[in-house]
């Protein structure tokens, strides 16, 4: 199933204006305005979530989809999750040298954000 959010739009348009700080920041609103499901380590329990970090080459980063079939295209297989506001999620992680790894590998705003 193929389909496009608003995650995917603002992305195209930060894409074909880099120098364009109005894209961007669109970009980054429509991110932290947006339920994303971030992938856990293990069920979430007493309110704590403990998200599965991936280290690459670019550093360290929390997996997050915009879309619940999203992130089932990428785990390919039933995997603990949480639904999290893109803000509260990056007020989590902030000062932990964690960054989110959006849509990675199932769609064209699969992006990097350290």
């Amino acid at each position: 199933m193929t389909f496009e959010t608003q995650i995917d739009t603002a992305h195209a348009a930060m894409e074909a204006a880099p120098e364009d700080a109005g894209s961007r920041m669109g970009f980054y609103r429509r991110v932290a305005d947006a339920e994303l499901f971030v992938l856990l380590t293990e069920e979430a329990a007493d309110a704590t979530i403990r998200p599965h970090i991936f280290d690459v080459s670019d550093g360290r980063f929390a997996l997050v989809f915009d879309s619940e079939d999203r992130m089932a295209e990428f785990a390919g297989e039933a995997v603990p999750y949480a639904a999290l506001p893109g803000r509260v999620l990056a007020g989590l992680l902030v000062g932990e040298g964690i960054g989110l790894g959006l849509n990675l590998d199932v769609a064209p705003s699969a992006i990097l954000l350290p």
